[in-house]
């Protein structure tokens, strides 16, 4: 696959996943698998590149709401370990997870923006942060106190992530989100 298109323009999730995801056939499957996608309100998507010891590692990511629950779609591409002494691989790690909106206890929608010479501003950078109620971790500090850490989510588009219309998108993602809750 070349370059990927920008998904922003589309308004469904079907023909977004099309000319941005490397696999979207699987993600389309996995997705419709749990959600109508009749009921979808909102969407947003993301993919990067890591660089491992043994090349570029593609991860790819779908988020979606029904106004009830917040689905994800994530693929990583990683090297196997076989237990067995085989040879290494590279495998397809996808996972879509479902969580209630009622379990998100806060979210921040933010935005930067730039302030231009002549006063204007233009937008530079939206970041979606959402917590949840679900326990991720404890750590006892003493008889008495214990850190609790909740499952929290980021999400940013910027400028030179994603541009303008993916920024635009993550604002209308994040209050439909907020609209729901």
């Amino acid at each position: 696959m070349g370059a990927p298109q920008d998904w922003a323009p589309y308004s469904s999730v079907h023909e977004a996943a099309r000319v941005y995801l490397r696999d979207p056939d699987l993600a389309l499957d996995q997705l419709r698998s749990v959600v109508d996608f009749s009921a979808i309100r909102s969407f947003v998507m993301s993919r990067g590149f890591t660089e491992e010891s043994w090349g570029e590692a593609l991860w790819q990511e779908v988020l979606v709401t029904d106004g009830h629950r917040l689905v994800m779609w994530r693929a990583d591409d990683y090297m196997s370990s076989p237990a067995d002494g085989g040879e290494p691989h590279r495998v397809l790690m996808a996972s879509v997870r479902s969580i209630l909106l009622s379990t998100i206890t806060d979210q921040v929608l933010s935005t930067e923006y730039e302030v231009l010479g002549d006063g204007t501003r233009r937008l530079s950078e939206v970041k979606l942060r959402m917590y949840t109620q679900l326990v991720t971790r404890s750590r006892q500090k003493s008889a008495t106190e214990t850190d609790i850490y909740c499952e929290s989510f980021r999400f940013v588009k910027s400028v030179d992530n994603g541009g303008l219309a993916q920024m635009q998108r993550l604002l209308q993602f994040g209050r439909v989100l907020s609209q729901a809750m």
